[in-house]
């Protein structure tokens, strides 16, 4: 299956969005919210059918440099993934692989995601609980903006980190990592677009709403010119690297939409999607000719 065609999700080319700007509301735990009759969002999204989704494997002149992804092999530990002290390891783990891959002055790993292709039911939604379990993202999309990024910089260095590294000669880029846990991924596996078939007038702007502070997304309207790829029966030692910012504006990709879809002809007992994301600032020293 070096090819699929399916149906993918946009942010919908409303008439809201004119005069309100997208935004989503993610509450934290001691909030007095009714998750169940309570509307988070403003978000419209539409879905178009048969578009073409091909295959990374078939694909090996690819270059995340120019098309903002990747895919490596990467072993890790405590695929279980059930407790704290497990996703920390994990995170130290995902940030020896970026700082080697792109041998990195300094990497931060400051979020993560665990997901799981199901309805669920809570009471409470805290997005600050380490061990909460999502469904998939909705809409295509890029976690960090032009204008969030830096915030995000800002937000997770330390002061000693700002002073060594905020200054010329550094470049900054965050990348996000994304990784089945089932053994061979064959439900709801990730789509990444080409940034070099992405025109500015496709992202829109969102406003992400947690608790302690307004961040920045971008959710993609549709576009025919969009190419996107797969990898196809992803495993779990199979990495996705992928670019959310990058303060180097020139010749390279700053930035990679992304979002998860249901699978043609995926087999009756396929096993529900579980994976885990996680995003790292990545500091790399710009060296003179």
């Amino acid at each position: 299956m070096p090819a699929v065609r399916a149906t993918l999700e946009f942010l919908a080319k409303s008439p809201l969005y004119e005069t309100e700007k997208p935004y989503l509301y993610l509450p934290g735990k001691d909030e007095d919210i009714d998750l169940d009759n309570t509307r988070l969002d403003n978000m419209e999204y539409e879905s178009h059918a048969n578009i073409l989704i091909r295959d990374m494997r078939e694909t090996p002149d690819l270059c995340l440099d120019q098309c903002g992804f990747e895919y490596t092999t990467h072993d890790f530990s405590h695929q279980a993934l059930e407790s704290r002290q497990n996703i920390v390891e994990y995170c130290s783990q995902i940030n020896d692989l970026l700082a080697h891959r792109f041998k990195a002055e300094r990497v931060v790993t400051y979020e993560h995601r665990l997901r799981k292709n199901e309805m669920l039911s809570r009471t409470e939604f805290d997005v600050y609980d380490p061990l909460l379990v999502e469904g998939p993202a909705k809409g295509a999309h890029n976690d960090v903006t032009f204008s969030s990024g830096p915030a995000i910089i800002n937000r997770h260095l330390t002061q000693e980190d700002k002073s060594k590294y905020l200054q010329p000669g550094y470049r900054f880029r965050v990348f996000n990592t994304w990784r089945p846990l089932n053994a061979v991924l064959e439900d709801r596996p990730l789509a990444l677009c080409d940034t070099r078939t992405v025109a500015p007038s496709d992202l829109v702007a969102a406003d992400r709403i947690l608790p302690d502070r307004i961040g920045e997304v971008y959710y993609l309207q549709h576009s025919h010119e969009q190419q996107w790829y797969w990898l196809e029966k992803q495993r779990n030692d199979e990495l996705l690297v992928f670019l959310e910012y990058d303060t180097q504006s020139e010749k390279t990709a700053r930035f990679c939409p992304h979002v998860s879809f249901d699978l043609p002809h995926a087999p009756d007992q396929a096993e529900k999607r579980r994976s885990i994301e996680t995003r790292s600032i990545v500091i790399t020293k710009l060296w003179s000719a």
